[in-house]
């Protein structure tokens, strides 16, 4: 008998994610290297379903959502900080333990907006990691420091960069599209570029720092860097 349709092909199944149970492998890879995470780089028919998918999550340390959010935390700490009624409230959940928290002006949905606040199992208000490291941002040191762009990734969408306030040595792994958007630069341009940016240099790892404002660094003078003209002239 001949077969008149032809052969009947199938699309080979996808390797599944072995970190959570609702993408395939390679989404969640696309997912991590993107600000807009799993359901930002799927079909619209998966939105839903992989919306909530932990790979690729905000609050997932090393993916782009993850590094974007603290670049947002640490410029609304920086930039244009919370009430201080708001802020107060932070603090007192920061240090609350068990029991309730006295939330006169109502400043806790404004909290939770943020993704600062949350509340329980039991229905009571606590802090989150994302207001957690709001707080440190408040009162971290921060530097202006040249910053040097060693290498780009096009693929990953991410940029290594050396922090010279930070250290001279020990790379930096930054987003890409934070270099280009803040400095008019294309991404073939960056690698070789020294930069300027405020930096939080007292870091513990390079995972921590966050660089903020950045820009072309200025022109050093005539002279500098062949040694005829020094600092102290």
């Amino acid at each position: 008998m001949t077969e008149t349709f032809g052969p009947l092909y199938e699309r080979p199944a996808q390797r599944e994610c072995p970190d959570c149970s609702c993408c395939s492998a390679m989404l969640c890879e696309r997912g991590r290297q993107s600000t807009m995470r799993c359901s930002g780089v799927t079909d619209p028919s998966t939105m839903q379903l992989v919306s909530g998918c932990p790979c690729s999550a905000e609050k997932t340390p090393g993916t782009h959502a993850w590094r974007l959010a603290r670049i947002r935390i640490t410029k609304h700490a920086t930039e244009r900080p919370l009430r201080t009624s708001a802020a107060l409230l932070l603090r007192v959940l920061e240090r609350a333990e068990e029991g309730d928290v006295e939330d006169p002006e109502d400043m806790l949905g404004m909290l939770k907006a943020y993704g600062y606040a949350a509340v329980d199992e039991h229905d009571r208000p606590v802090i989150t990691t994302f207001g957690r490291r709001y707080l440190e941002a408040r009162t971290e040191s921060r530097f202006t420091t040249p910053v040097e762009v060693e290498a780009v990734d096009h693929k990953e969408r991410t940029a290594t960069v050396i922090v010279v306030g930070w250290h001279l040595e020990r790379a930096v792994t930054v987003l890409l599209d934070q270099l280009t958007t803040e400095t008019g630069l294309k991404a073939e341009e960056l690698p070789g570029k020294h930069l300027e940016a405020q930096a939080n240099c007292r870091a513990a790892t390079a995972d921590e720092v966050v660089l903020t404002c950045v820009r072309i660094a200025p022109d050093l003078p005539d002279g500098w860097m062949d040694g005829s003209v020094t600092s102290a002239e």
